[in-house]
Order: structure tokens, then sequence, then C-alpha cells
């Protein structure tokens, strides 16, 4: 028989840490104040099954004082053979079914004549018809039946069953009340102990009695001393000794001590786990010990410091999950590490970080973010150089003006601080957001067309989110389809960057100079001859000597329009710009090719022509006359043969002009049923 069968108590005395439960059933016992049905809660080992034996015992006991634990009803009670206790597994035994034929049972007499007591352990497991078909056994039982009911988990049993039982809650118990029943089991057995030991067995039992029954149990099978190392050698456990070392190490952020021990115990087959857990133990024996909950205080002790360990190393369990290795136990060490002052000291750094550096810490991520998304990336206001003073009028120097837009991000919060606020829907939709600080603006930029449209659907409320972060600031969302910007009220003050030094205004005339060179062909000048004064020649007039402006291409002598007519179909269609339509050409009958008029100089002002610059006299030189076309109707435009020149490969026949004939007679010319491919 196991030890906790052995050890199960058989009296009201015996019963261990329960004394809130225990006092009210021996009282109301006494009293003949019997209920017809109980419900016990509580964790495992903790007496509840053993509570309600001791019921059935009490009501079936022989002698005056119940339970005896002599009689032969108590023993079969204790040995579980009695007709009239029973003992249903509800885990097993929970369907309709097995309720009906407990109910046909219910209805008849007890065999020995006293109370019929039925023990369901287990009681949540059963199905929510087989309570509704207990319900009214259970609200109204024969005189001669008691019900009593254990559960781990009363918040699975149904409400109609709770408000016709009587509730009972267990606790769990003390390292010290499970040691001291631990210690006289060992003076039972007459087996030599250690005082450490059982409370090491005490507080691995976590407050069950029976874990800790077993636990003994498993160290008397050796038929050794139960001592502290032997204890923690048969759990696997590291020596306390060395993990309360490893403790005052992390304390004064002794990293080399801290890495050492930690491999050593990690290569003695120590689990990284374990390791990190019993670690927050001697820290936590440390702390109650300092504060006098527990124990001695043998040390000076920094509460603080002690209780940012604690809570560094409790955050780093999730740690294990994935990996648990020597290099997951040495990075949750440090992690732990870095969280205390000492660390900090240590390192030669401070435990807070000067506001100006992180000021610009966050102006130098906010620059490299810019960087990262193709935009100019802002001077930090640290690096600014001091605003130029601006020119002297009037004696007195005039101060330059200072933008008050900040371009470093406000130092009151962060993005994550916004992602913190928001609730869970609206930090979904901003996982794939880029935020940025360009120019005192916030711009949130979202890659995915999904999460950006979700966005743009709660700007609103991701405007109150901005707002109680970072004040009243413009803020812009740009999604691959849309974008939504609002503008901010208040801007904090920032320094400026370095004004942008403008070119000084040149005058018109020397503007209009370099236009007019840059545009115009460098005029072509003769030396004048000894003792002459050379003139520039008008517009109009032809020198009979000088080259053509333009390269003759194979052709005759290009004219004004003829240079412009090559321009267009070279250099594309020029900017139409308003000009006054001049009027129209007077042709002026003149012997001989046209002249090539010469470019004249450079003038100091831009030329306007108002009026054509072509007198109404007779210079030499003939307006070309429309020819007539080879194809019998019509004339031919005058520039087709010189543009066909030109061009050969751009231009062709796509048309004649259609004039009309002179007119003799006063009927019109019959027009030509079939034109000819080209013909308009």
């Amino acid at each position: 028989m196991a030890i906790y069968q052995k050890a199960r108590p058989v009296t009201w005395t015996e019963v261990v840490g329960q004394e809130h439960v225990r006092d009210v059933l021996m009282s109301a016992l006494e009293k003949g104040r019997i209920g017809h049905a109980y419900l016990f809660s509580g964790p495992r080992g903790v007496g509840k099954t053993t509570t309600a034996r001791l019921i059935a015992m009490t009501v079936n006991c022989e002698h005056e004082f119940k339970p005896c634990g002599e009689c032969q009803s108590c023993r079969l009670i204790k040995s579980g053979a009695h007709p009239d206790v029973v003992e249903i597994d509800a885990a097993s035994n929970n369907s309709v079914d097995d309720v009906r034929d407990l109910r046909e049972k219910v209805g008849l007499a007890s065999m020995r004549g006293g109370k019929k007591v039925y023990i369901l352990d287990e009681a949540h497991m059963m199905s929510r018809g087989a309570f509704n078909a207990l319900l009214k056994t259970l609200e109204e039982p024969p005189e001669h039946v008691i019900f009593i009911l254990a559960t781990t988990e009363p918040e699975k049993i149904l409400p109609t069953i709770l408000s016709r039982c009587q509730h009972y809650r267990f606790r769990r118990l003390s390292e010290q009340e499970i040691a001291g029943k631990l210690q006289k089991l060992c003076e039972q057995e007459q087996a030599s102990y250690e005082m450490d030991a059982l409370l090491l067995m005490g507080r691995l039992a976590d407050g069950a009695m029976r874990d800790g029954e077993s636990l003994l149990e498993r160290m008397l099978s050796g038929g050794e001393a139960i001592t502290l190392r032997a204890v923690e050698m048969a759990l696997g456990l590291p020596p306390g000794e060395r993990m309360l070392g490893l403790a005052r190490s992390l304390l004064l952020a002794d990293a080399e001590t801290v890495l050492r021990l930690a491999g050593e115990l990690y290569r003695e087959g120590f689990a990284a786990r374990t390791v990190v857990e019993q670690t927050k133990v001697s820290l936590r024996n440390l702390l109650h010990a300092q504060l006098g909950l527990a124990g001695e205080n043998h040390e000076a002790l920094d509460v603080g410091q002690a209780l940012k360990l604690l809570a560094a190393l409790d955050e780093q369990d999730q740690r294990f999950s994935r990996q648990a290795d020597l290099l997951a136990l040495e990075m949750a060490l440090t992690h732990a590490m870095l969280s205390t002052e000492n660390a900090s000291a240590a390192s030669g750094g401070s435990a807070q970080v000067p506001p100006d550096l992180m000021r610009r810490l966050q102006a130098l991520e906010q620059g490299i973010q810019q960087i990262k998304q193709g935009r100019p990336a802002s001077v930090p206001a640290t690096q600014q150089a001091p605003a130029q003073q601006a020119p002297v009028q009037g004696g007195q120097p005039r101060a330059a003006s200072t933008p008050t837009t900040p371009s470093a991000p406000p130092a009151n919060g962060t993005w994550h601080d916004v992602l913190r606020l928001a609730d869970i829907k609206m930090r979904a939709f901003l996982k794939p957001a880029q935020a940025s600080f360009d120019g005192g603006s916030l711009i949130i930029s979202i890659s995915s067309k999904f999460h950006g449209a979700q966005v743009i659907s709660k700007f609103d409320e991701l405007s109150e989110l901005v707002s109680k972060v970072f004040g009243d600031i413009p803020f812009e969302v740009v999604t691959p389809d849309s974008s939504k910007k609002k503008l901010g009220n208040a801007v904090a003050p920032q320094a400026s960057p370095a004004p942008v030094r403008q070119p000084e205004p040149q005058p018109v005339a020397q503007v209009l100079e370099s236009v007019t060179q840059s545009r115009l062909p460098e005029p072509r000048t003769s030396e004048p001859a000894p003792g002459t004064t050379q003139t520039s020649p008008a517009p109009w007039e032809a020198a009979p000597s000088a080259p053509p402006a333009q390269e003759n291409r194979g052709g005759p002598p290009l004219g004004r329009t003829t240079r412009k007519a090559r321009d267009f179909f070279e250099d594309g269609p020029p900017e139409k710009k308003p000009e006054p339509s001049p009027p129209p050409a007077v042709p002026v009958q003149v012997s001989g090719p046209p002249p090539v008029p010469v470019e004249h100089e450079v003038l100091d002002q831009a030329p306007v022509f108002d009026d054509i610059p072509f007198p109404d006299e007779d210079f030499g030189f003939q307006e070309p006359q429309p020819k007539p076309s080879k194809k019998g109707s019509g004339f031919q435009h005058p520039l087709y043969d010189t543009l066909q020149q030109l061009f050969p490969h751009r231009v062709r026949e796509v048309g004649v002009m259609k004039t009309r004939a002179p007119e003799e007679d006063s009927e019109p010319p019959e027009a030509d049923p079939s034109p000819e491919p080209g013909e308009e």
C-alpha cells in the first residue's frame, strides 16, 4: 500500500491545513445537522476525498466518539469495502445511463442500517444530460442517502447543482504544513532526515499533501538518510549552494562568475530552464530573508535590484520554448544582468539616457528611415548651421526668420506608443505600416492595399491615437491606392535649417544678351579696311559676297522660310507664343535669285517686331510663285521641292493645293469626279 494511503486521516484531528472546513463539519455532525448534498472543491491532493470519507465514517461509526477509526464500519470505509459507501469516478461514469442506474439504487435501504453515502469524484466531468438526470434526486433524496461531490473545477458545475449543495472550498497547504506531516511520517518509519530536505519536498509539492507524501515515499525506498543533497540528486535539481552563488553574482552584475557557473551547471547535465527556475527560487529566498518573511538575514541585499532580476528572469521563460541550449541560458542571464543598475555602473554608463542624446538618436533614426524610403533626409536640429544674418538695411541688421516647423520626431512619444494604445484590430491593420517624420509631419506608409484601405476607413480613430502620443501635429497616411492627410495646429518649435543662399539677380540686359547669344548664331563680320569704319547692314540688305548662313544640302540657296521649315522638322514644333500676326507679304518683282539675309548682330535688348521688317520697296528679290501641279489640276506648294530635297525620306506628296482657275466665264469649273491619290 502506498504511503499516502496509509497516512490518510481516520479522525478529524488528523486533518492538516483545512481547519476552516473541518471545524464547521465537526460542529454540524455533532449537532446532528447532516446535509443531504455536499460539494468539495479545491486543488488536487488537499483532502477532498479524505474529508468525504470522514463524513461517511462519522455517520456510520458504531462508537460514541465519532469517528473512532477502530470499529468495523470505520475499517471497512477506510479499506473501501463498506457496502453503503459508494465511490463513483464521474470521469468514466458520466452518462445518462449511469445516472439512471444510480437513481434505481438510491431507493434501496442501507445494508448495515446506517446512512448510504455516494461520493462522486471529479464531478465536473459529468455531462449536462447526466446532471439534469441527477437534479431531482439530488434535490430531494431519501432520508438515508447523502451525496458528496468532489471537483477541482467548480466553475464547470451547473448552477442548478451548486444551488442544491453545501459548497466548501479547500485551500493549498503551505510548505511548513506539508513538512510537518512528512516529519511525523519519517518518525513513524524511523528514518533519519534533515528538515531542509523536508522543506524542499514541501515546496516542490506545490501545496498538495499527496504529492509531498509521494516524494517522501520515493526517498524512503532507497533506505538512506533523507538529506538535502540526496533530495536534490534524486529530483535532478542543481545544488542549492551553487544556485545561491549564481544569484549573488547576478545581484553584483559579475558577468564572469555568472557565465562560468551557468556553463558548469549546463555541462553537468542540468537543463537551462531548470537553472533559471532555481535561480529565481534562490533570489526569492534571499528577498524573503531581507524582508523578514522567512529565514534569517545574513547579508545586505538591494531589494530593488532583486525585484528587477526576478522580473527579468521570469520574462525569459518563453525563450526556452524555442531553444534550450547553453547560448539560450547565457542570453537569459545576460538580459537579467542588464536590468540592474549595477550593470550600468560597471560598464561606466548611466542608468538614465540623457534627453539630448535621445533626441539626437531619434533624429538619426529618422534620417536613416527617410533615406531608405527614397526621400531626402532632413538635417537634425543639433547639426544645423546657425542662421546667417540678413543684409543690413538702414544701418540696423535684420535678423533672419526662424521657421518653427520641427524636422525631428517629438520627444514625448514614439510610434510604438501609438501601436500600444491601438486596439487589436487597428494594430493588425498597422502591422505593415512604416512611420517616419519629415519636416515635422508624421508620414505613415502602408505597402498593402488591403491594410491601407482599412486604415483609411479608420482615419479618425488613428488621428485620435496620434494626437494622444504626439499632440496635434500634421500627419499623412499613404497607401498604394490613395492617401489622406490631416493638418495640425500645435507644432513644437524647432531649430531651423541653415538658409539657402539665393543667387543675386542679374540685370535684364545681361540676361537678354545671354539668351540671345545662346539662340542666335554669331554674326559673320569682315575686318574693315584701315581708315574705314564698319557699319552694320540693315536686315533687308544682302551682302553679295557673304556665304549662306545655313548649310545647303545639295539644293538651291535657302531663304528665311526654308530654314524655319527645316528647323521645324528637325527640332520639332516650337512652343506657341502669343505674337502679333504680321501683315501679308507684298510680292516684289526682282531679277535674279533671292539673296540670303544676313544675321544681325547681338542687341542689348530683345528685339520686338511690331511690323514686318521689309519695307514696301523693290529690293531685288521675288516671292516664290506656286507652280502648276504635275498631275494636272491645282498648284503645288512652293516649298515642296525644297523640302523633298532636304528630307527625301520624310516628305511625300500627300496633296496639292487646289486653286480656282481665272474666271473666264461666269460658270464655275467642273470638279474632277475621281481625284488622284494624294490630292486633297
